[in-house]
């Protein structure tokens, strides 16, 4: 009989759906020590006895007094509340069904409490099945640049496309109003924000995510069983209102979905794969390697499927749906009209599209209101069904693993090396770009050691931040390009290498002459930190422009960087050749040929080639 069907009170829950489990702990020591008890209190199982401490960070969370470390205790302290507060049933709903399933003859002793706001709650969600949703990385959104994971809850018999009436399930930080740039990523990275659970109608996830920040949905629905859904149910009414310290790179959004799993069905372990870092792509893989992925569905957003639409347009027709999306006048003019009328349709449809799309950002204007309401109700006079392909792109999850390893062979300045590279996350330019968008570049810790021929050993470069977003313009779009990036790194300075630290970043432009390429221009600047200049903080004004071009398994990058130091009239100039080769899922090849030249103000000119053939592995 399903849940919803006998869950009259939380009493009934304990007696018409108890789990077999042929193996219970004999006394409150062990059960204590059980998975199951340490996943509610989210306490690492892995955790040794005197280092035990629970991630949930409030005292609401917790009965005994030292019960966020002491997991025996707080197990004795619910008991305890149990027998003496009805209503302790009502807050902790999956502790209550535990302890009663596992301690024989405790269910004698605990008066049965209808919790009426639960069961209310439980109705209205009136889940059978929950799905993984992952959100796209979004770069220009620093909280999202490696995409966002939350759960969505699912009542039975759903559609496809009746999902707008699930509820999400999301796990975030909460941010204190006026916080941005530095202050929000120092915060951000050292646990300054408090996290919480939040659900809310799933339509909502999907104008935030799929309408107003572009982002590419992809739903993974999951085999779990409806006690198993219940158990996990259970417990998320357990933290509501409940803070957690929030970290971007461990203690995030999708570490806390993992240990949902972990509560819902305990042995998976989920959580202890991400002892440092918890990405959210890489999460996802977990759960895939886990076998708890059944189906998955690809919800593209509304400028992918607006880009879609465009490219199925002629260039007269492209011409004519921009032009009507600044004139309604075109309807009549004799271009317009000389045309079939499934070319016209599409026309219009194209040009509402746009206007549409271009409301979300810039509110609504009242001429732009006035045309997107005339294009619509010509629409209407002409139901001619358009149907628009789009090609469902690679699944994010079956992309290249975000660690890498990799391991050089190269000469510079006459002189052989050996070079072994770590990269901790994420993606960039030339890697294997099945996933991953195009154009992007996602760079965290990464660092680069060399071993020179006569055993000179040098850190070559050491990145804490490498970014790099090219988003193409063409007629209909105007964003702009942008990079970013702070390392410390060996540069070659009045004929010596010195280790110098940096800061570089710009903005500027790019297009695509051709499908999968970009040509790109940067405007950049570059703060340097080296004893070897005139003065040790220069600054550095230069230009970056590049051309990238993806095949199916092998990328070309050739790109071209100058910067002039103020002050010290010492000019650098780069020219670069790269080309990288998929091998396997988590293999490439990758050729590069750097052609350098300094020019400094004691008129000693320096010009050096560097020659590098690489191996990666990615993790």
């Amino acid at each position: 009989m399903k849940f919803k069907v006998v869950l009259l009170s939380i009493a009934l829950i304990f007696f018409i759906s108890p789990k077999a489990n042929s193996q219970q702990p004999k006394n409150i020591a062990q059960l204590a020590q059980t998975e199951q008890w340490r996943a509610l209190l989210h306490i690492n199982i892995q955790t040794e006895a005197d280092e035990l401490e629970s991630y949930v960070d409030d005292v609401n969370f917790f009965l005994a007094t030292d019960g966020r470390v002491n997991p025996q205790n707080e197990l004795v302290a619910t008991i305890a509340a149990l027998k003496a507060q009805g209503d302790i049933q009502c807050k902790f709903p999956a502790r209550t069904l535990f302890l009663l399933e596992n301690i024989e003859g405790l269910t004698k002793e605990v008066e049965p409490f209808v919790c009426q706001e639960y069961l209310d709650w439980r109705k209205k969600l009136n889940t059978t099945n929950v799905v993984l949703v992952f959100a796209s990385a979004q770069l220009n959104s620093p909280s999202s640049m490696y995409g966002h994971t939350f759960f969505r809850f699912d009542p039975d018999n759903v559609e496809q496309g009746s999902t707008y009436l699930s509820y999400a399930l999301n796990f975030g930080a909460s941010v204190t109003e006026g916080d941005a740039g530095f202050l929000y990523a120092a915060k951000g990275l050292t646990g300054g924000y408090p996290g919480h659970f939040s659900a809310n109608p799933y339509f909502e996830k999907i104008k935030e995510y799929n309408r107003l920040e572009n982002r590419d949905l992809w739903e993974y629905e999951l085999n779990l069983t409806q006690a198993e859904i219940d158990t996990m149910l259970a417990h998320v009414w357990e933290l509501q209102g409940i803070n957690f310290e929030y970290y971007f790179f461990d203690e995030n959004c999708s570490f806390r979905l993992l240990e949902l799993l972990d509560v819902a069905r305990p042995g998976l372990y989920l959580a202890k794969n991400f002892p440092v870092t918890a990405m959210p792509l890489d999460t996802v893989r977990v759960v895939q390697e886990a076998d708890l992925i059944t189906a998955t569905n690809y919800r593209p957003s509304i400028l992918t499927e607006l880009k879609a639409q465009l490219a199925m347009l002629t260039t007269e027709e492209n011409e004519l749906a921009l032009a009507l999306s600044q004139e309604i006048e075109v309807l009549d003019s004799q271009k317009f009209n000389s045309l079939t009328n499934e070319q016209q349709q599409r026309i219009v449809d194209s040009a509402y599209r746009y206007l549409r799309y271009q409301n979300t950002f810039n509110g609504r204007p009242k001429e732009t209101t006035r045309r997107s309401f005339l294009l619509l109700r010509r629409l209407n006079e002409n139901r001619t069904k358009l149907t628009i392909p789009i090609e469902q792109p690679g699944r994010p999850d079956l992309g290249h693993k975000t660690a890498m390893l990799g391991f050089s062979l190269g000469q510079n300045l006459d002189k052989s090396f050996a070079e072994i590279k770590y990269r901790g996350s994420y993606h960039d330019l030339l890697d294997p770009i099945s996933g991953y968008y195009t154009g992007m570049s996602l760079n965290m810790v990464n660092a680069m050691v060399r071993v020179y021929e006569g055993g000179d050993v040098k850190l070559e470069k050491a990145e804490l931040l490498d970014i790099v977003s090219l988003s193409a313009r063409n007629n209909y779009f105007s964003p702009w390009s942008w990079k970013a990036n702070i390392s410390v790194e060996q540069q070659w300075t009045k004929d010596k290498e010195v280790l110098v630290t940096q800061g570089s970043g710009g903005g500027g432009v790019s297009y695509q002459p051709l499908d999968n390429s970009y040509v790109f221009l940067f405007a950049t600047g570059r703060l340097e930190f080296n004893r070897k200049l005139d003065t040790y903080a220069a600054v550095a004004p230069g230009l970056h422009v590049g051309f990238l071009y993806h095949w199916p398994r092998s990328t070309l990058l050739v790109d071209a960087e100058h910067y002039q130091f103020l002050f010290d009239q010492t000019q650098r100039s780069r020219v670069s050749f790269e080309q990288s080769v998929q091998i396997a899922d988590n293999d490439s090849l990758r050729f590069s040929a750097n052609f350098h030249r300094i020019e400094s103000n004691t008129h000693e000119n320096n010009s050096f080639q560097e020659f590098k053939l690489e191996y990666r592995h990615y993790f």
